[in-house]
């Protein structure tokens, strides 16, 4: 077993798994995927030995286990799926999509509030702008089929906690410069070690495989590791 696999059988399920906890089959799922009513898999690892996923393209992992992989939580969300379904086969796809950036949404006004301003989605008062907030919502709703939030955000069938994911890393890839700014005041470096901490629980750990090439490593590892406290203010 590689790395990759104990890495896949910690935290995804397979095809065979995710099928039988469903008490379906995977052709059944696979047309729920293909009508966009549930997430594509988080990973592929394919018979050439590549890791497949939407993020990081494809990747070699010798020796690995083929398969399809997914996270356990994709099963809440294709009971919801088929429940809109029972209620009408023609108009499932909308009345998710509805459902996921109407609370995606409300998430993002809550933080826009009390964690991070979200300036291109809401006005000074907190009022929704529109255009830029219809932007992150269909972007999000993308993002959550093509199986992005299953690979990165530790609980990503909850729309509150991909926004939660999503605007702390926002806010911290912001006032890190993206991993570069390493030195800090004291109070401003607590804050930032503080910051890390809750990205990093809202955040997957990442396969071994892409774990160099990513966001966590950056924003998490790196900068945890790099960040050093001013002896005095800077000018």
């Amino acid at each position: 077993m590689t790395e990759l696999d104990t890495y896949l059988a910690q935290h995804y399920l397979d095809e065979t798994q995710l099928a039988a906890a469903a008490a379906m089959g995977m052709d059944e799922i696979d047309a729920l995927i293909r009508a966009g009513l549930v997430p594509a898999p988080a990973y592929v690892v394919d018979d050439g030995g590549n890791l497949c996923s939407f993020v990081f393209g494809a990747m070699a992992a010798p020796g690995s286990r083929t398969g399809r992989y997914f996270p356990p939580s994709q099963l809440g969300w294709i009971a919801i799926a088929r429940h809109a379904l029972a209620e009408g086969a023609e108009t499932a796809q909308a009345r998710l999509k509805a459902q996921f950036t109407s609370r995606y949404a409300a998430a993002l006004a809550t933080l826009n509030l009390t964690t991070w301003r979200l300036r291109d989605s809401f006005d000074d008062r907190g009022a929704p702008i529109a255009d830029g907030l219809l932007a992150r919502t269909d972007s999000a709703w993308t993002y959550f089929l093509n199986g992005t939030f299953s690979l990165c955000v530790a609980n990503s069938m909850s729309e509150a906690h991909i926004a939660w994911k999503e605007v702390l890393q926002e806010k911290l890839a912001q006032q890190s410069g993206n991993g570069s700014k390493t030195l800090l005041p004291q109070q401003q470096a607590q804050e930032m070690h503080a910051l890390i901490d809750a990205y990093a629980a809202a955040a997957m750990p990442f396969s071994p495989v892409e774990y160099a090439l990513s966001s966590r490593k950056r924003l998490v590892e790196d900068l945890r590791a790099n960040m050093r406290v001013a002896v005095t203010d800077p000018a």
